[in-house]
């Protein structure tokens, strides 16, 4: 045991009493240097170019992807105001129609109502010459009673030549008669 500390000793004495990850050992020290130098000029050669590459074409295509949505975002807003407009023609169209209705309407209703009035005054008119006729027709058909009637009691009273009470008695029979038959 003797013989591993002093071992230890000797190597911990070269060393000045540092952990050895933090002593400098000039072989390995340039090693790693030439490892590294050989590792960035490996790198620049076959790996930059692609990662810049791609990262330049990751680039574009999000500019181009903004730049799409740029003129996607224009073309709704163009679209937008389009619509806008279409709808208000349409709505002005529609006031244009239902106006139009509105009016075409009154016109039929005013042309009804003068095709009513007229057809009332013609069946006024046809209506009173009907009722003149039937009234001048019964004033004829009176007349011919009442000369048929006057003939008749002028005859009988000629006939029967009496005193005056019969002659009375007489006309109110008659009168009852016309009444009957009236």
């Amino acid at each position: 045991m003797a013989t591993e500390t002093q071992a230890e000793t000797a190597v911990n004495e070269g060393h000045s009493g540092m952990p050895p990850l933090l002593r400098f050992d000039p072989g390995v020290g340039v090693w790693t240097i030439v490892t590294f130098v050989l590792l960035l000029i490996l790198l620049k050669k076959f790996a930059w170019k692609p990662i810049l590459d791609s990262l330049d074409a990751r680039d574009k295509a999000i500019q181009g992807s903004l730049d799409q949505a740029a003129r996607i975002q224009a073309e709704n807003a163009r679209l937008a105001e389009e619509q806008k407009r279409i709808l208000a023609e349409a709505k002005a169209q529609a006031g244009e129609i239902v106006q139009t209705a509105r009016e075409s309407a009154e016109g039929l209703k005013k042309s009804v109502e003068n095709a009513a009035q007229e057809e009332k005054r013609r069946i006024l008119a046809s209506a009173t010459q009907e009722i003149e006729a039937s009234k001048q027709a019964a004033i004829a058909d009176l007349k011919k009673t009442t000369a048929d009637l006057s003939i008749g009691i002028a005859e009988k009273l000629i006939r029967q030549n009496l005193d005056d009470a019969k002659n009375r008695a007489l006309v109110d029979q008659l009168i009852q008669e016309v009444s009957r038959k009236a």
